[in-house]
């Protein structure tokens, strides 16, 4: 049994198995429709509640917190979309994508340039890279939550990452976002190189074809994003 167990206020720790968990893996997107076999879920105390840019001051789905003090457990995916889907409601929703991406966050209401969209927590953390993680540092990779881990990828995304306190990425509109719109973030912001996929399907006007990292790619990335993209990949 796959089981999450997480609180608003208190750190958790748990080790997780998983029996006959199948991983699938498309070209253009990081969804984990399986959770990995053997899972240590970390989590920070003390979720940040609003943390935004001091150069902006516009509402935010921000980071929901859980109404029951009770942590959630998870048997299963469907279990952990459906809770996601609970905390941003009003906000965001992880839906399908009706093609071959699989699934994808969606807003449900207008962003405006600059608000917090949303926050992660880290589940895990490895030295290697792997089709679902972030890379937070050199040697320093993490699987986060939801709805974070099932947002797609584009050359021209509407949301942008800053690193957070919680060790993981907060999403901030980079863009005027109307509600039914889908979120997208450009992986090479926070990947310095990107090994499991190699040409780029997200079918942007300014689509670059392939995947080379923050280290190919990182003067468009400055260009086209500004400051919203890894810390580690600024020092």
């Amino acid at each position: 049994m796959f089981a999450i167990r997480r609180s608003s206020r208190f750190v958790t720790s748990i080790n997780t198995t998983v029996l006959g968990a199948r991983e699938t893996v498309n070209q253009s997107s990081r969804n984990l429709s399986s959770p990995p076999v053997l899972l240590q879920i970390q989590i920070r105390d003390e979720r940040k509640n609003q943390q935004l840019l001091s150069s902006f001051s516009f509402s935010t789905a921000a980071d929901p917190v859980y109404d029951d003090e009770s942590p959630p457990i998870f048997s299963n995916l469907q279990e952990e979309i459906d809770d996601a889907n609970e905390r941003y409601r009003e906000n965001l929703a992880i839906r399908d994508t009706n093609d071959i991406r699989g699934r994808g966050v969606f807003s449900l209401r207008p962003f405006k340039t600059g608000a917090m969209v949303m926050s992660s927590l880290v589940l895990s953390t490895q030295s290697e890279r792997s089709q679902y993680t972030l890379q937070k540092d050199w040697d320093l990779h993490v699987n986060l939550d939801l709805p974070s881990r099932f947002v797609n990828h584009s050359c021209d995304a509407n949301i942008g990452v800053r690193d957070n306190d919680d060790g993981g990425y907060d999403f901030y509109a980079m863009k005027e976002i109307k509600e039914g719109e889908e979120l997208v973030w450009d992986y090479e912001m926070t990947e310095w190189e990107v090994g499991s996929m190699d040409d780029c399907l997200c079918g942007a006007e300014r689509c670059r074809k392939k995947f080379g990292g923050f280290k190919k790619s990182g003067d468009v990335i400055k260009k086209n994003y500004g400051e919203f993209f890894a810390d580690y990949l600024k020092k």
